[in-house]
């Protein structure tokens, strides 16, 4: 890895990524905590929930660091963050409705960050971007322009026409379906032009990697898993905890439709049965910003809705189980890699479960509609040898594929052969480096 010791990146994303409350989130913090092992980081993007009202605020250079940032200020070089125009203004929806540009991507699209991006990648001489999402992919014209002719790497947290293909067939009115079923077809082809101006894509899963390729046969693009911190649940903190489980969580951001809209249904349509046969369980609905159709589930018999926590921990320590009953979404669910990797096992749909390595009823229970997901609980409760079972196989398996350091080590070795591929020299042996095509079950 030596040849990547005086490699700059720079890591371009649509938000800050602190707090640490969503999956993107996330990805992008261990990203750059990974990166930073290897090159010098500077973080670009706009700020997150007004956390820079005006202008811009800068971190690693001058100026005060505003406080939602200040962690990642210990790891990157340089982090940059803008003020976001108000999305989904009138002018944006009709210029997205006859442009080239899509609306999710002229959320993003700004003249302000325009200047930024330029400004810094005349001054920063980077050897490779990493774009978080195609909902930067605006940008394009101004990192194709950059003087050092940098790699560009665009990184696919979902393929998101395909979330907006799916979220039209389970739209609450007809006007919504078809308002996404129309935007879906647009990003798709949106997607599919924007595929060969970068040098290479990362997936979040072999899955999503296969999507694209079929889009374009021939593409460079590496699939990177997301993760979980292991170390942060010892043990497997909801393994550990005696006495009765009977707390079956839902963890998500609320915000986050395909979340709001499966905690919802569920809790509405199947949570009732399920409660009357077992009064003395509770369904805790935790995470961020939720909306007043959520919160509104807090009247149900037998269900809480926590907002925003300061630590998810204490809600898993006495869980029977956390339950995925999505119906719509994309990429692969961190939610349940931290489950797993805390020891509680996981009821989740198909789709819930897609994109990562889960086999039925080894790494946890996997059924094929959201109404089996009640049956499977009352299973769990009645058969403490299958909850063992899936606890044990669940945490090894987020030990040996999901950590942060082993997905890091994956993200190190595709730098390592994009960087040798661009000076013209021979990629490192397979066996000296981690492998971007297998991966380990």
């Amino acid at each position: 890895m030596s040849a990547l010791r005086q490699m700059r990146i720079l890591y371009f994303a649509p938000r800050a990524c602190w707090p640490l409350d969503t999956g993107a989130k996330l990805r992008n913090w261990h990203f750059v905590r990974q990166l930073s092992r290897f090159a010098r980081v500077t973080y670009l993007s706009f700020a997150d929930d007004g956390a820079v009202r005006n202008g811009r605020a800068r971190m690693g250079g001058a100026g005060p660091a505003p406080q939602p940032m200040s962690d990642i200020a210990r790891i990157a070089d340089q982090v940059l963050t803008l003020t976001q125009e108000r999305p989904n203004s009138l002018g944006k929806i009709l210029r997205g409705a006859v442009g080239e540009l899509p609306l999710v991507v002229l959320n993003y699209t700004t003249s302000a960050m325009r200047q930024e991006l330029a400004r810094v990648l005349d001054e920063g001489q980077f050897d490779a971007v990493q774009v978080e999402s195609v909902h930067l992919a605006g940008y394009l014209p101004v990192l194709r322009a950059a003087r050092d002719r940098p790699l560009l790497l665009c990184d696919w947290h979902n393929i998101e026409s395909e979330v907006l293909s799916r979220y039209s067939k389970h739209a609450p009115d007809p006007l919504r379906g078809l308002a996404a079923f129309a935007l879906a077809s647009q990003l798709a082809g949106f997607e599919r032009k924007v595929l060969g101006q970068f040098d290479a894509h990362l997936t979040v899963s072999e899955r999503d990697r296969a999507k694209l390729l079929a889009l374009r046969p021939g593409l460079r693009a590496f699939a990177v898993d997301n993760g979980v911190h292991v170390d942060a649940f010892p043990a497997g903190a909801g393994g550990a905890a005696p006495g009765p489980r009977r707390r079956v969580v839902f963890v998500g951001s609320m915000d986050y439709r395909p979340n709001a809209q499966a905690i919802v249904a569920f809790a509405r349509d199947l949570w009732p049965a399920i409660h009357a046969a077992r009064p003395a369980w509770r369904l805790t609905v935790v995470g961020r910003n939720p909306g007043p159709e959520v919160r509104a589930l807090g009247a149900l018999p037998g269900v809480e809705v926590t907002g925003t926590v300061p630590d998810v921990r204490p809600y898993y320590a006495d869980a029977l189980a956390s339950v995925v009953p999505l119906r719509i979404g994309g990429g692969s669910r961190l939610k349940i890699l931290e489950a797993l990797a805390a020891g509680v096992p996981v009821v989740s749909t198909q789709l819930g479960a897609e994109g990562l390595a889960l086999r039925d009823r080894e790494h946890a229970i996997i059924t094929r509609t959201v109404e089996e997901i009640g049956g499977a609980l009352l299973e769990l409760d009645a058969d403490p040898g299958l909850r063992a079972r899936l606890c044990a196989a669940g945490r090894a398996l987020v030990q040996s594929r999901y950590d942060w350091s082993v997905v890091g080590d994956t993200l190190a070795g595709i730098y390592q052969e994009l960087h040798a591929q661009r000076r013209g020299a021979a990629a490192p042996p397979a066996a000296a480096r981690p492998s971007l095509s297998a991966r380990p079950s």
